[in-house]
Parts: structure tokens; sequence; C-alpha cells
């Protein structure tokens, strides 16, 4: 069963060209992730397979399209016996955060698997929910400007919502915004790693401080929890686990967040929709009513279905399970499943409404918004929460929207276009 075509140097050459011609044609318009998502999406077509292999000369890589083989590769946790992070993954994650649960595997993953989720409050509201509120609620409270004045506001508040108040200092959240550029980057890494190992070393100082003057204080914050919830692990181990809940909240969940807000600003009929809901769900400054904003968290999950926060992810098969041959590098491109016209053809077209159905069909459909299985993304309730207050705070109070006129009406762009977004009052 594992027997998947692979592409030839022809393939690799074709991609050039594309690439090229794009660039001639179209220069200041001109988006390599879409060239490269149409080829990778064309390679599928032209071997028959929703899996194949990329021959990229350099290493070879498994495209993964097929659901059913997505499902099965994310289903266990990560084990030495199955499928583990993949070579790519871990190289950029361990120049940050070698201990951290995104690459551990086997006995170190079920040992913070469970930390991750006691911090995070997985499948749950967080027990902290209501002060977590109060700090979304300041750092938004003020109109936004810009997608950049989005990420600070979530910098703010992730600062005070990992750390307490006055715990940690400021700089941390510039600091691990930079970091998780590199993380994302091989070719920045490559240039700048070295000379941001000081930044490395200031963020851990920071985490060092912080994480002692929480246990001082007693604050109310992850951070607090984390303390509480240590079951023996090194300083050191923990203490690497919270650049990735920085990066939840100040990286991804700003994108997230700032995406939504786009999305339905650019949309009359679905922003008036939204603020009648606001209107009704009682005060706003109350857990409950933000918890109960269903139709716009709908509008966030769709704006992530089509422009994802994290658009891929790497594993590596330790053993031939007769779907995968051993040593394979895998790689998961969200977009060429969340957006498969062939299998589904509104999936250029924003329908919030997808999500709203009893029976979740979209999270059948859609299973990698927050990845799925054993390794579904711990963090996914709280942030959700914290979007939802922070977009109930901008829309319902300060009057303030994000539109795109390209975003107006479908289909949408492939790509967010974060250049043409306007903040304006109305």
């Amino acid at each position: 069963m594992n027997g998947y075509p692979t592409t030839s140097v022809g393939d690799l050459c074709n991609l050039g060209a594309r690439a090229v011609w794009a660039a001639v044609r179209h220069p200041r318009s001109f988006d390599g992730g879409l060239v490269l998502h149409d080829w990778m999406k064309d390679m599928t077509v032209r071997y028959g397979s929703g899996n194949v292999f990329l021959n990229l000369l350099v290493m070879r890589l498994l495209l993964v399209t097929d659901r059913d083989l997505s499902r099965h590769i994310l289903a266990d946790y990560p084990s030495s016996t199955g499928y583990v992070a993949g070579t790519l993954k871990r190289r950029a994650m361990s120049s940050l955060a070698p201990q951290a649960l995104t690459i551990a595997d086997d006995a170190p993953w079920r040992q913070l698997r469970p930390f991750n989720e006691r911090v995070l409050c997985t499948g749950r509201p967080h027990e902290f929910q209501r002060t977590f509120l109060a700090h979304v609620r300041r750092a938004f409270a003020a109109q936004l400007s810009s997608i950049d004045d989005v990420r600070d506001r979530m910098g703010r508040a992730m600062l005070s919502i990992v750390f307490g108040d006055g715990v940690a200092p400021d700089h941390l959240a510039d600091d691990i915004r930079v970091l998780f550029g590199l993380v994302q980057n091989p070719l920045a890494r490559l240039l700048r790693g070295a000379a941001e190992r000081p930044r490395v070393d200031r963020l851990y100082a920071g985490l060092r401080q912080a994480w002692q003057r929480s246990d001082a204080q007693a604050q109310v914050s992850l951070l607090a929890i984390a303390r509480s919830a240590n079951a023996g692990e090194a300083e050191d181990t923990l203490l690497q686990q919270i650049p990735h809940w920085m990066f939840t909240f100040s990286g991804s969940g700003a994108d997230l967040l700032a995406r939504g807000l786009t999305m339905i600003g650019s949309r009359p009929d679905v922003l008036a929709r939204v603020r009648t809901e606001l209107a009704a769900a009682g005060p706003l400054d109350q857990p409950a009513s933000v918890d109960g904003l269903r139709f716009l968290e709908a509008c966030l999950l769709e704006s992530a279905r089509l422009f994802p926060p994290v658009t891929r992810t790497f594993h590596r098969a330790m053993v031939d399970d007769g779907r995968v041959p051993a040593g394979a590098e895998i790689l998961q491109v969200f977009s060429l499943t969340q957006r498969d016209g062939a299998a589904d053809p509104t999936a250029n077209q924003f329908r919030p409404d997808r999500w709203l159905s009893s029976a979740n069909q979209a999270e059948a459909a859609y299973p990698n918004l927050f990845l799925s299985g054993a390794r579904k993304c711990p963090g996914r309730d709280l942030i959700l929460f914290v979007a939802k207050s922070a977009a109930s705070v901008t829309l319902a109070e300060t009057g303030r929207i994000a539109r795109s006129d390209v975003l107006a009406r479908d289909p949408v762009p492939f790509s967010f276009p974060e250049r043409r977004v306007q903040f304006t009052s109305s």
C-alpha cells in the first residue's frame, strides 16, 4: 500500500519555471505560496494519488493530502514504533526549545502532554477564564489601527495570561515573535540564528525570573498552574514548554484574530449578524457571554480554514506500518485539504455556517484546523476564547472594523491580503 509515486527532476524544473513565469507576469502580486500550492496539487492529479513523494533532490518528502492517511498519522501519540516529529520540524524547534512537547515522543511526550493539558485546561473552559478575559479587554480597549497593532495587543495580553500582571519583562513579547520567525523560516535561521543566540539567552533568563516571581506573588496565570502541576520534571524541561504557549497568543493566535476580524468586516451581512449576536449575548465582561458567541467563533474557524495561521506540519515514519515506509519524511499542507475544490465545491468560499452543524460535520471534513487525534492542539479552547474576547471588545465596544475589498466576495484569494487590510470606524 505504500508504493506511492515519486515526482521527477522534470517536475522540479516545472516548479521553477512556474515561479519565474509568475514573478515576471505579476511582479507586484507574486505569491510563491500559491505557486507551490498549485504545483503540489497538480502533482497529486498528474500521478493520480493523494499521496506523492516530492523529489526535491536534497531530500524526499511524502506529501499527504489523503484525509484518511492524515488521520492515521495523527491518531496516536508520537512514538518510536509509529510516527514522530519530522526531521525538519525537530531541527527547527530544537534551535529554541529542544524539549518542547511539539517534538517530544514516547515517555517524554506521555509526561509532557498531561502537564500541558492541565495548564491550558484542554477540552473545558479555563479555570482562570474570568481573569484572562479582563486582561484581554484591557489590552483591546483602545481602537485598533493595523494588523501589527493586533499582534502588539495580543502580545500584551499574552504576558499577563502566561505570567501574571507585572511579572514578565515587556521584551519577552518581541523576543518570542522574532525567535519563532526563525523557527518557521530555515533560511532566516541559517543566516541569523547565531546572531540571535543572545536573544534566546535573554528569553530564558526572563522565563526563569518570571518562574521564580510567580511563586512568590501567587499570580493567577498559566505559570502559576504550571508550578502547581509540576510532577517532578526538571525546571529546564518545564521552561521549554512556555515559548509555545507564548507564540500561540502573539503569533498564530494574533493571525487567527486579525484574519477573522477582516473577514467579518469585509462582509456587511456577516458583520451585522455578528453584532446582533453580540448585542444579545449579555454582558461581554462575563465569560459565559463570550463562551456563547457561537457565530463569532464559527467566523474565526472559517477564517482559519481559508487562511491557516499554521500552514503545515512535518512527521517521520519510524516503522513501515503498511501505509508509509520506514524513514519517510512526511509533509502535510493544510491548504491542500482545506481548499480542495474537488472534494468541496465551497472550499474557496467564506461559509461560517458550516461550523454550526449540531453534528459538527466541518470538524470531520477539516480535521487539521488544530490537528487531530492524540496530537490535537491542547490550547485550542483557550485561544478561541481569547480571540472571541478580543473580537467582541473590538466589534461591540470600540466600533472598529478591519476590511479588505478582495475579501468582500467569493472565491477568496489563496493568501491573506495583509497589505490590503484597512482599519476604519463603523
